[in-house]
């Protein structure tokens, strides 16, 4: 039995890089682009958020009045260009390096198999366009690979300024990657400029930092997996900003936009698939 095996058959005829080079220049100019206690019931997840017992500093003051509060998570669908899924890490890991050096997130997604993922479109339109255009083009088979955050009813109990702050989180969350995504669309169409893209990734920052602020200061440790994985993700698209340099050129920045867009997506997923299975 084949350990690597190839989910999604090569086009024959073209030699890898040749047709890996075929690929990245017909994307360059198609692309548009503390703690929680928590039980689950047949009606939907129920959380429970316990009180901080340590004082706040003035200036991260909140509602301590305690209050119930239902909310409904927002639901969300993206689509992204799959170069190829394997059972194993390192072939997929080969693809997604070859990639990345020509531009496209080359970030590898895994589920029950590890997919090397060229660019996510938040409509299947825009989607099956590239496809078909890589395909009659350039006789280059792609696949859809459809990423779905479904609708999640959440019951909350606990301090007014912790439910405001953990909605608040969720729907900043999927704007961050709404926003990358948009991001990455005006670099790969050249409408915007390096430093231009710069200066609005780090207003971005600016403020998913403070949401993520908040939640350190409101939810003390041990915190629940999903407000942890929501500072995580902040926290990680942080660390990317302070390393963004103006000397990259807008293919290089779109390539590293695109692939902090598929980690910011894959947080958040992995967030929703907690809570749902709670």
């Amino acid at each position: 039995m084949e350990e690597n095996k190839r989910v999604y058959p090569r086009h024959a005829g073209a030699g890898t890089g040749k047709w890996l080079n075929y690929l990245l220049l017909f994307l360059s100019a198609i692309l548009l682009i503390s703690g929680l206690l928590w039980r689950g019931n047949g009606d939907g997840l129920e959380l429970i958020v316990a009180g901080t017992p340590t004082p706040i500093p003035t200036d991260a003051a909140f509602d301590e009045t305690v209050e119930s509060r239902e909310i409904t998570l927002p639901s969300r669908t993206w689509y992204a260009l799959q170069l190829g899924a394997f059972e194993n890490e390192e072939p997929a890991a080969d693809i997604a390096s070859s990639y990345r050096a020509r531009g496209a997130a080359g970030y590898i997604w895994k589920d029950s198999r590890y997919r090397a993922l060229a660019a996510l479109y938040d409509s299947k339109e825009d989607l099956q366009l590239v496809r078909t255009r890589l395909s009659e083009t350039r006789s280059i088979e792609t696949y859809p690979y459809e990423i779905t955050l479904p609708p999640l009813a959440l019951r909350m109990r606990g301090m007014k300024g912790q439910l405001d702050i953990l909605e608040a989180a969720f729907l900043h969350g999927h704007d961050l990657v709404k926003q990358l995504h948009a991001r990455s669309t005006l670099l790969d169409q050249q409408e915007l400029s390096t430093a231009e893209a710069i200066q609005n990734l780090i207003t971005l920052q600016s403020q998913v930092q403070t949401v993520s602020l908040r939640l350190t200061q409101r939810f003390t440790a041990p915190r629940h997996p999903a407000v942890q994985g929501l500072i995580d993700m902040f926290d990680s698209y942080a660390a990317f900003c302070r390393n963004l340099d103006e000397s990259m050129n807008t293919v290089q920045l779109a390539t590293e936009v695109k692939y902090q867009g598929f980690a910011a997506l894959y947080g958040l997923k992995t967030i929703y698939d907690t809570l749902g299975s709670t």
